[in-house]
């Protein structure tokens, strides 16, 4: 039988409820017991020995008149008419004790000592006949004048009279030790009704509060047991289960439990599993929200990422394959560890290349551009580790390879959504904005630098990071120009450089190439003025349209 905790409850208040009545049933008849017996006390026994009593006094009395015929001839006629409402009222007396002799022996309180009294009475009472009929013979003689026979007859009588009167006082000594052994007793019983009630009462207490207390723990221990391994979930162990010892509702509610736990630790396989094919996020999101993995998408303002590992073509001559996989795991791992730290998604590896993106619903809308330039400067210590990492991996093999990195960044209008068709698909970004980001990538190769942002990613990130402005160009496919940014990674001078690309755009090339130079003797190691340099040469022996304004046209990606 399936007890629920309303049943178990109730139940406790049934025990205790019956116990309780058991205790106060047995009271009461014990109670009702003694109250009988004292009634029969109060009510028969004391009034026996009350009315044998009076008899005793009577019968003396009746005595004592016959004798006062004998010694006071004058009061005669009233010791007569004393004498017959004596027989009268010793005959009524004996009728009354035999009525409660009758009461005292129908109770439940009767002895044989009551029924051996009651025929002690009745033998008093037929030698009071005798002297009743002795007495009627003796006024007899008094009324005829026989003076001498009534005294003869008179001492016979008195004999008589004394013996019954004896017998009248044993039985009434008797019946009061009965009365006082019945008190004795009621007062025993009292005594034993308050003894016991109090130890019935207590046992009532002990026996409920021991099925409470039992039901209480187990209820208790289930609730910890299923509070302790919510916060075992809570800090991430799936892997725990309540048993199930009830069939209550914290039974119910520790299967239900069980099974949510059961569903995360799937899910969470899932996501382990999945999680290496595409974002954990991405996977979590799908599992959520089933109605995502319909072909489409939204519009949103999100930034994208394109890192690329230099000279993989030239790499991948030189190394065995197996080497060659090993050491583009390494990079693609230090890679993905950057942008993931940084809340990015990566969105696939394109062999040597690794696209990244930012926004929502991954990182608010206000702060996807500072994440991928933090996530750019953190790829960039990385690679510092990995080149480090491929010395020791390869050893010898490592001589010679030259390991460079490129990154672009750019920002804009993007559809972020499901992409592919009924049976295969994948949650991607499409959009102007990601080939630009592809094309900034590719564009460090034409200025020696490592990390290239767009005007966009720069205007949301120039809070944040720190950057300088480094060209305006148009890239392969786009009509538009681009303003482009190179990401730097400590806070530095670039006012002359500034003052350099201002000269070149306005063609005043003595001044462009004197604040170039002026950077190359700041920081020989800079790339970008050698890169102006170089072009100012060829530009100055080109003729340029009037309306010239500086662009750069990129002829390939």
């Amino acid at each position: 039988m399936q007890l629920n905790i309303a049943h178990k409850i109730f139940g406790i208040a049934i025990v205790v409820l019956v116990l309780m009545v058991g205790v106060a049933f047995f009271s009461v008849s014990l109670t009702e017991e003694i109250s009988e017996e004292l009634d029969v006390v109060a009510n028969k026994q004391l009034p026996l020995s009350e009315t044998i009593g009076l008899i005793n006094v009577d019968v003396l009395e009746h005595g004592m008149l016959l004798q006062e015929l004998f010694n006071l001839p004058e009061s005669a006629p009233d010791a007569v008419k004393r004498i017959e409402k004596l027989n009268h009222e010793i005959n009524e007396s004996f009728a009354k004790a035999n009525a409660l002799f009758n009461a005292v022996e129908h109770s439940d309180f009767t002895t044989p000592a009551v029924i051996e009294l009651h025929q002690a009475l009745k033998n008093v009472e037929r030698e009071y006949r005798d002297i009743e009929r002795h007495s009627e013979e003796l006024l007899a003689l008094h009324a005829n004048g026989h003076d001498q026979k009534f005294h003869d007859m008179l001492v016979a009588f008195d004999e008589e009279q004394t013996h019954l009167d004896t017998e009248i006082a044993d039985i009434r000594r008797r019946v009061e030790r009965m009365a006082d052994e019945a008190v004795i007793r009621a007062d025993e019983d009292e005594k034993f009704l308050l003894v016991i009630s109090i130890v019935l009462t207590l046992l009532a207490l002990i026996i409920s509060m021991g099925v409470a207390i039992l039901i209480t723990q187990m209820l208790v221990k289930n609730v910890r047991n299923l509070v302790s391994a919510a916060e075992a979930v809570e800090n991430g162990d799936l892997d725990v289960e309540v048993p199930i010892v009830t069939q209550d509702e914290v039974g119910k509610l520790t299967a239900s439990f069980n099974e949510m736990v059961s569903g995360l630790r799937m899910k969470e396989r899932i996501k382990d599993t999945f999680g290496k094919y595409m974002d954990p996020r991405l996977v979590s999101r799908l599992l959520d929200n089933p109605e995502l993995t319909q072909l489409g998408g939204d519009r949103h303002e999100m930034t994208v990422m394109f890192i690329d590992l230099q000279g993989y073509t030239s790499i991948s001559e030189k190394l065995p394959p197996a080497d060659l996989v090993n050491m583009l795991n390494m990079f693609l791992a230090h890679m993905t560890d950057a942008i993931s730290e940084k809340s990015g998604v990566v969105n696939d590896f394109l062999g040597d290349a690794v696209m990244a993106y930012w926004g929502p619903p991954f990182t608010s809308e206000d702060e996807h551009a500072a994440l991928a330039c933090k996530a750019a400067l953190e790829a960039s210590k990385r690679f510092e580790l990995f080149c480090s990492e491929v010395s020791v991996e390869l050893g010898s093999k490592a001589d010679g390879l030259e390991l460079g990195m490129r990154i672009g960044i750019s920002t804009g209008e993007m559809v972020a959504g499901n992409i592919g068709s009924k049976t295969t698909r994948k949650y991607s970004v499409i959009g102007d904005p990601v080939n630009l980001g592809a094309r900034l990538e590719s564009a460090n190769k034409n200025y020696g630098t490592q990390i290239i942002l767009s005007d966009r990613t720069y205007e949301l990130a120039v809070d944040e990071v720190e950057a300088r402005e480094l060209d305006v160009v148009r890239v392969k496919g786009k009509d538009t120009p681009t303003r482009i940014y190179e990401l730097l990674s400590t806070k530095v001078d670039h006012e002359t450089f500034a003052k350099g690309l201002a000269a070149y755009r306005s063609q005043n090339w003595p001044l462009a190439e004197d604040a170039f130079r002026a950077c190359i003797s700041t920081n020989a190691s800079d790339p970008v003025p050698y890169v102006f340099l170089d072009r100012i040469k060829v530009l100055k022996s080109t003729p340029l349209d009037q309306n010239w304004d500086g662009v750069w046209q990129f002829a390939t990606k």
